[in-house]
């Protein structure tokens, strides 16, 4: 069930989980990065920069989120809302954080483009916390951020096939089962709060596992009170070259997206 299991690389206060040695097999995942910051400041976030190439998905666990971008888009979503950033063939944006209490929490999820659109035109999309449908269960609810779930689908559309979900399990004992969907075989599960094991193996809190393509998916917790990710997507049947703020399937479109990203940049500044 368990394929492997990832330790993140911190920088400041972002901790880090895909790189390029793990990249390919998490295909088309190309970035999980999970921000917390405690800080005696109510504002924290990351000026203009530019991708190309990839789709970006902002969730915001504590915090709210300011989102500007090179579009002309401006929304500020509240804690818990998702927001969507395709580059195309390049993009520049800018979040901010704001927190009354100091403390911030974020994800923010990468994917690669498929070959035929990855230099199309950048789009955007936000989408607060109480438009994101929740499916209650015993003792377990299951957040839709992207994709479907028991039939509910988020109002995020994704260009490519996946699921994004954020479940909770209230007590101990308490049993989430899914099927996957045999399309979708790139998988990874990601504890956020508390204990689970799946198919009876223990999974450490702050860690990205992997999950082989088993038929169904059982998770336990192991404290009341636990919280996972659980993420799941089509591979791309393509190449994947990173280069830095920007994933593309070729050295010649990266090099077009980078020059995008700096006519981008001089408009900007003007």
């Amino acid at each position: 069930m368990i394929k492997s299991n990832y330790t993140g690389l911190r920088h400041g206060p972002i901790n880090s989980f895909i790189r390029q040695d793990n990249m390919q097999q998490l295909n088309p995942f190309v970035m999980w990065d999970h921000f917390q910051l405690n800080s005696t400041q109510t504002e924290a976030g990351f000026d203009f920069h530019g991708h190309s190439g990839i789709a970006a998905i902002t969730y915001v666990i504590h915090a709210d989120l300011t989102h500007q971008d090179s579009q002309g888009n401006v929304t500020k979503l509240p804690t818990g809302s998702v927001q969507l950033l395709v580059a195309g063939a390049g993009a520049l944006h800018k979040e901010t954080l704001t927190s009354q209490d100091g403390h911030f929490e974020a994800f923010q999820l990468w994917t690669a483009l498929p070959k035929n659109i990855e230099m199309g035109e950048a789009r955007y999309q936000g989408v607060s916390s109480e438009n994101l449908p929740i499916i209650k269960e015993l003792n377990t609810s299951t957040k839709i951020l992207v994709g479907e779930y028991a039939g509910i689908k988020s109002p995020i559309s994704h260009i490519i096939d996946m699921n994004y979900y954020h479940i909770t399990l209230s007590a101990r004992g308490a049993n989430w089962r899914y099927a996957p969907t045999p399309e979708q075989d790139s998988r990874f599960i990601y504890v956020l709060k508390g204990g689970i094991s799946i198919s009876g193996e223990r999974v450490a809190t702050q860690q990205l596992i992997t999950i082989d393509n088993a038929a169904m998916l059982e998770i336990i917790a192991e404290t009341d009170n636990s919280e996972f990710i659980f993420v799941s997507a089509a591979s791309l049947a393509q190449p994947i070259l990173p280069t830095g703020p920007s994933v593309h399937t070729s050295y010649e479109n990266a090099q077009i997206g980078q020059q995008n990203i700096a006519q981008l940049l001089k408009t900007m500044m003007k």
